[in-house]
């Protein structure tokens, strides 16, 4: 090959390689170019959905192009977390993924996605405290007289969950291995079926969010035993929390923070971040969260990514310790 032809082809090699870091620069500087799709997991109302449309709104009137909420519920999210998945990775379809999307890898068998790498972190947004709570009628006052309950009786003490494998029925196939006790889940297809069945007795306990229970916990309806955040509840102060109870390594709260394909530009993931980090600040938002009794999220991606890794090694680990079958699809 002569000089010339040489030089010809170090020149295409080079701008060829350029082309990547420069799409990306320039994707960056124009985002968001068009409309942009939040994609959640469950159907209109839910929790989720609720700080899904906060943070929407907010981002549309910051960014002058709308936000979307694309509401795609079914399969413990998997159907929406799919979609983001597979979408093109330039920020124009993000997720508003929660704690099923660390739960769901450990749980199924199989996904349609990579469950572990498949999405990439942008920035957490919220979290809410899980509260164990029982019929009035049900004997036990809190946790400890709980598991005392449920050492004299194994098996026998059944409790509701929004469904298999979700963050809450680990969460308590957890407490049962490090109690060292044996709890019945009774699987329902959302909090509220298995809020039903705790106030009207045909189940003596269940897990789920404040946020569902609180109201039923003011009317009497319901009696607290222990919620499994880091701290107390602001809605329930007097309830103890899970590591006053005597487990520390129990502490879990139900996630929720925005995702987006893998490989999103890193210029795109800091602007979003930024963008909503700032949302996180406004005093409307944090009280429009203060009265659905949840917190405000916030810090960085790398922060909310190794949040992420920590559980999916956790749930992994709870999985296979309980012995638990994976589902299927």
């Amino acid at each position: 090959m002569t000089r010339s032809r040489l030089t010809w082809a170090f020149t295409v090699l080079s701008a060829t390689a350029m082309i990547g870091p420069a799409a990306a620069q320039q994707t960056a500087a124009g985002y968001p170019a068009k409309p942009v799709r939040l994609l959640v997991g469950y159907a209109p109302g839910a929790s989720t959905d609720t700080v899904a449309r906060i943070i929407a709104q907010k981002l549309t009137e910051r960014w002058g192009v709308q936000v979307v909420v694309d509401n795609r519920p079914g399969a413990n999210t998997i159907i929406a977390s799919d979609i983001a998945a597979k979408a093109p990775a330039d920020g124009h379809t993000l997720l508003l993924g929660n704690s099923a999307n660390a739960t769901n890898p450990a749980v199924y068998a199989t996904l349609p996605y990579d469950g572990a790498k498949g999405l990439s972190s942008v920035v957490m947004t919220a979290l809410s405290t899980n509260l164990v709570s029982a019929n009035p009628a049900f004997p036990p006052k809190g946790l400890k007289e709980l598991i005392a309950l449920a050492k004299s009786r194994p098996g026998q003490i059944a409790y509701g969950t929004a469904g298999a494998g979700s963050s809450q029925h680990l969460l308590m196939e957890l407490l049962g291995l490090r109690a060292g006790i044996k709890i019945t889940p009774v699987h329902y297809r959302g909090g509220a079926p298995a809020l039903v069945d705790t106030v009207s007795g045909q189940v003596p306990v269940m897990i789920g969010s404040v946020v569902l229970q609180g109201p039923y916990v003011k009317a009497g309806k319901l009696k607290p035993l222990v919620v499994t955040g880091a701290r107390r509840s602001p809605a329930m102060p007097n309830v103890p929390t899970i590591a006053e109870q005597g487990f520390p390594g129990l502490v879990s709260d139900y996630w929720l923070g925005i995702m987006g394909p893998a490989g999103l530009p890193r210029q795109v993931i800091e602007k979003i971040n930024k963008d909503v980090n700032t949302v996180l600040t406004l005093r409307d938002v944090r009280e429009m969260f203060a009265r659905s009794g949840i917190a405000p999220g916030g810090g960085s991606a790398q922060e909310m990514d190794k949040y992420f890794k920590d559980e999916l090694a956790m749930w992994a680990a709870v999985v296979r310790d309980a012995g638990l079958d994976r589902l299927q699809m």
